[in-house]
């Protein structure tokens, strides 16, 4: 960051993309660790397996296309998404993102989540979740390059918690770690076809929606029970 800052390192450079690379997947590499110390996996081969069982019910890939739909949805009704590339384009795209942003999923969904639910419930473990994985992406905003560069970070924050909210319902109804990195992939790379503005009410009113739409597939799956004592196995 610090470096981009001072034009001392351009991120588009191979040591600039190496730095930004190894960066990007610290969620993904401390979570190897995490699970390999407690015995959840046995090695790299079983890494992979959990976070690419791709083999899910239905109803849960269902889940995954609600929250999108609602994610772009929601603000396009507003008028608030400018179409910016192919639709084609963001669906190429979407196993770049898996390595370049999904895989964080395995850090946030998969480890920290879970343990904050275990201590402050689902909703205070969604909420401090999204307050870490926001100021994760702080650096970002101050390195040239980056699409961040260009946004607002308060309003990026508040459009997190929403997200949170989608991420950690998908979790809990699906117990798949996969769908979360598919969804996260996903809004990723939607998000270059069809860009959101860069507005306080659109992303207030988008983070809002998809919250409460999340909550409601909770509601509906689990009823009122879901939401105190919800709980990651």
């Amino acid at each position: 960051m610090l470096a981009s800052q001072i034009e001392l390192l351009e991120l588009r450079t191979p040591l600039g993309m190496i730095l930004f690379t190894i960066g990007g997947c610290g969620p993904t590499i401390a979570s190897y660790f995490i699970l390999r110390h407690y015995g959840r996996i046995t090695g790299f081969k079983t890494f992979i397996k959990e976070a690419f069982a791709i083999k899910q019910p239905l109803n849960t890939y269902i889940y995954v296309l609600i929250l999108t739909i609602a994610y772009f949805g929601i603000p396009a009704l507003l008028g608030g998404i400018t179409p910016s590339s192919p639709v084609y384009m963001a669906i190429l795209s979407i196993p770049i993102m898996i390595i370049g942003g999904g895989l964080e999923e395995l850090g946030w969904r998969y480890i920290l989540q879970p343990l904050l639910e275990k201590k402050i419930g689902f909703i205070g473990a969604t909420l401090v979740t999204a307050l870490i994985w926001a100021v994760w992406h702080l650096p970002l905003f101050f390195i040239k390059g980056t699409s961040q560069y260009h946004w607002n970070f308060g309003l990026f924050s508040i459009l997190v918690i929403g997200m949170a909210f989608s991420l950690a319902v998908i979790y809990y109804l699906s117990k798949s770690i996969w769908l979360c990195i598919l969804f996260h992939s996903v809004i990723n790379s939607f998000s270059i076809s069809w860009v959101m503005d860069e507005s306080l009410l659109i992303k207030l009113i988008t983070s809002i929606g998809i919250t409460m739409i999340s909550l409601s597939l909770l509601f509906i799956k689990r009823g009122k029970a879901g939401f105190k004592s919800a709980k990651y196995t």
